[in-house]
């Protein structure tokens, strides 16, 4: 069984694919969407005529897990759609028994992904740590561990802002 990269729009606007000569590729239809430049489309009609890059989709299954562990992480109202679909497909893969790595240069993103047990790469280099978000008041410095994304302070009514609750070092 050969590997499947699956991928994000950000890694289908870059070249990384052309460094993964063997790789078998695999996205949604949200996903390729999102690709507008002609440099991205090209490479994306050539890997899809070379049947290199198929189109997905995710389970229901998958996509309530995402959004579970989203929440959990407190990356939740940070991911878009399009940012689900793509977890939930790498999570589809993995449950099938398929061997899946989730490629993206999205913080977020990868930080669902890893916390779901989803091998992940990350081309830019910049995922170091898994995190956990709870939300401070920058006035009153009041802390709250709701994923809520513009929440109130119950203290002073200032929009809480989101803050590292916890890291650990990405495996």
């Amino acid at each position: 069984m050969s590997h499947i990269y699956v991928l994000d729009a950000g890694v289908l606007f870059s070249s990384w694919t052309i460094k993964v000569p063997e790789g078998t590729f695999a996205t949604t239809s949200s996903v390729l969407d999102e690709v507008k430049n002609r440099p991205s489309k090209v490479r994306t009609e050539i890997l899809t005529l070379l049947d290199r890059l198929q189109e997905d989709f995710a389970t229901p299954e998958s996509i309530k897990a995402v959004r579970l562990a989203a929440d959990k992480t407190g990356d939740k109202s940070v991911l878009s759609e399009v940012d689900i679909e793509i977890v939930a497909l790498a999570h589809t893969k993995k449950s099938l028994g398929m061997k899946t790595t989730l490629v993206s240069t999205d913080l977020a993103v990868l930080n669902t992904a890893r916390h779901l047990g989803l091998t992940i790469l990350d081309p830019s280099g910049r995922f170091k740590h898994e995190i956990v978000w709870s939300l401070k008041c920058p006035a009153c410095y009041h802390k709250s561990s709701s994923k809520a994304k513009e929440l109130e302070c119950p203290v002073c009514g200032t929009i809480m802002r989101r803050v590292v609750h916890r890291k650990r070092k990405s495996r």
